[in-house]
């Protein structure tokens, strides 16, 4: 064929490349909420064998805090995230890391159906709410 080129065949094999969907990355998340379903913390979590978290949300009251720059809420950075089966520990910190801003701290059990989550979230010197959490 005249029109065909070892160029034009490079090009097109680029184009149907770039065409083929990568396979997304597996998540997980947390969500959890306080006794009187006002307040709440949600967590993405990424895929691996250790807690690799994402995002993290937290709304309580009039207060909205986010790790996500394109959502609504005060701007915090994580700090910390540890999860060593039992407890697991997330701490956020404003964007130049001078002020702990909030700690969210969750106790981990087994359950056949579902593991139990129940835990805090605290604003600075606040007082904490307690939460009751659903996620892997």
């Amino acid at each position: 064929m005249r029109g065909l080129t070892k160029r034009s065949l490079r090009g097109a094999a680029l184009a149907l490349v770039l065409l083929i969907p990568v396979a997304a990355q597996a998540t997980g998340s947390i969500s959890c909420t306080d006794m009187k379903a006002d307040s709440g913390v949600d967590i993405l979590l990424g895929a691996g064998p250790v807690s690799n978290v994402l995002r993290v949300t937290i709304a309580l009251g009039e207060r909205q805090l986010t790790t996500e720059p394109g959502l609504p809420g005060e701007r915090v950075t994580i700090a910390q995230a540890f999860d060593d089966g039992e407890v697991f520990r997330i701490d956020l910190v404003d964007d130049q890391a001078t002020e702990l801003v909030a700690i969210v701290r969750l106790l981990r059990a087994d359950h056949d159906s579902m593991p139990l989550q129940l835990g805090f979230v605290q604003l600075g010197d606040e007082p904490p709410v307690g939460l009751t959490c659903v996620g892997p």
